[in-house]
């Protein structure tokens, strides 16, 4: 079973990522992200797609795992 929430690793990957756009912005650098809206969504909506199918099978769970005693 996989278990999707947001922890540590995530808010770190936010933080990275705020700071890195940040930078390129402020120094006037090209992104190395798509930077069309299309590209965007195709990103997102496969991750998405990945989470329904898993869904769907029952092999992930939205939450925290459960505490192991």
């Amino acid at each position: 079973m996989q278990y999707v929430y947001i922890g540590r690793n995530e808010l770190v990957a936010l933080v990275v990522g705020l700071v890195t756009g940040t930078l390129y912005s402020w120094l006037n650098l090209p992104i190395p992200a798509p930077n069309v809206t299309g590209g965007i969504c195709a990103i997102l909506f496969t991750y998405i797609g990945y989470l329904i199918v898993h869904a769907w099978r029952r092999t992930i769970a939205f939450g925290r795992p459960p505490a192991r005693h």
